[in-house]
């Protein structure tokens, strides 16, 4: 694996979050960045936390995690 990306060229997806749909921790979060604010909302972009929904309280914890660095972004921005 170079660059992140796997030897075919693919984006890594990171560990399994989501075992019923093969969904990764990269693919999470990369949809969190693209404005998913809820697990409902990745869910309807990614089928992750909509069949047995064990994985949901990680995409609730990934959720508080990508907001509070975007937030730290920004009041890091707006102080420059």
């Amino acid at each position: 694996m170079l660059s992140g990306k796997s030897a075919d060229g693919l984006a890594d997806a990171g560990p399994i979050v989501c075992a019923c749909f093969g969904v990764g921790r990269n693919t999470i979060c990369d949809s969190i960045a693209s404005g998913a604010r809820t697990a409902a909302e990745i869910g309807a972009k990614l089928k992750a936390g909509t069949n047995c929904g064990s994985c949901i309280p990680e995409l609730k914890g990934l959720i508080a995690q990508t907001g509070s660095a975007e937030l730290a972004g920004r009041k890091l921005a707006v102080a420059n």
